[in-house]
């Protein structure tokens, strides 16, 4: 299939269409990526009933010869500070100032998309993990499932008492130098809290996706 680059509610957006797919899958990129980044997955994962779609990241960042994009701004000083002292920079205290920008455009994303399919799926790697994880959290979002991949929690007060559950694959590496595994295990956590049905599964790695974690998406796709 062609994919076609629109524009949705005012994101640029790589996409995969089928007529007839009742299901969308939006993956959100990480900090400095951009809709191109994740895209060729879509061919490890798909099943041929999914429309897949691919957002741009609201804040360009310029990164010499590409133009980078982002969902939120970071503190590159702490970033770094933890890469040299293998510190933990706990991200749950933390809500950067374009966050609910973000999150308000991407709700509406997932609700034009509602209006054609029957079910969503969401996922992201990084910063886009953690853009997904609060998505969720919205009562009257049509969601199925949620990939998070390399992700940490981040927000927490804006977590509720209370949540729809909803299924969830989580993955993360144990040698992760960008968001530490404790960070995650604080984010498994927490949906499990909140009734979320699912589970981190680490591997022996970075800040990647490695192919234990490609085959573990498509395995919960294929559940779903």
């Amino acid at each position: 299939m062609k994919p076609l680059v629109k524009n949705i509610v005012g994101i640029e957006s790589l996409c995969i269409e089928n007529a007839n797919a009742e299901t969308a899958i939006v993956f959100l990129h990480g900090y400095g990526a951009n809709m191109q980044d994740l895209f060729p997955l879509w061919e490890m994962w798909d099943n041929g009933s999914y429309n897949w779609y691919f957002p741009n990241g609201i804040l360009p960042l310029p990164m010499g010869y590409y133009e980078g994009r982002a969902w939120f701004s970071i503190d590159m000083e702490a970033l770094d500070r933890a890469i040299r002292t293998g510190e933990f920079r706990n991200m749950a205290n933390s809500i950067p100032p374009e966050f609910d920008l973000t999150l308000k455009q991407l709700e509406l994303y997932v609700r034009d998309l509602s209006k054609k399919h029957k079910k969503i799926i969401l996922g992201g790697f990084s910063q886009g993990a953690m853009c997904v994880s609060h998505l969720a959290l919205i009562p009257d979002l049509p969601l199925a499932g949620l990939v998070l991949l390399s992700g940490n929690l981040l927000a927490e007060e804006r977590y509720p008492k209370t949540a729809k559950g909803i299924p969830f694959y989580q993955s993360h590496g144990t040698k992760d130098p960008i968001l530490p595994l404790k960070g995650a295990q604080l984010l498994e956590e927490k949906l499990k809290a909140l009734n979320f049905q699912g589970h981190l599964d680490v591997f022996d790695g970075g800040h990647e996706i490695p192919m234990k974690v490609i085959q573990g998406v498509k395995t919960f796709l294929s559940n779903l």
